[in-house]
């Protein structure tokens, strides 16, 4: 396997699993959103082509949830992620 198949193939790796990563992290008030979010600016540094794919699943959070006691951040919630770039 030459290097340019190599990237291939981590590449392909990348965008199969980042869906499932995406919807673990999101809403979740850990560091997660914070990981993932660094992770795909990085990944779109190297491949500024590359379009995140729309998730139906991934929605923003109700107001409520969003501020309940205190402890919920926008931040938290990815699905601004799929705003600017998502593949419709």
């Amino acid at each position: 396997m030459n290097d340019k198949q190599k990237i291939e193939t981590l590449k392909h790796c990348f965008e199969e699993t980042i869906w499932m990563a995406i919807r673990y992290a999101h809403g979740r008030h850990t560091y997660a959103p914070t990981m993932l979010r660094n992770a795909i600016k990085n990944y779109q540094l190297m491949f500024p082509d590359w379009k995140l794919r729309k998730d139906p699943a991934i929605k923003p959070p109700a107001t409520e949830e969003f501020i309940k006691h205190g402890i919920s951040f926008r931040g938290d919630y990815l699905d601004d992620l799929f705003d600017n770039n998502a593949d419709e």
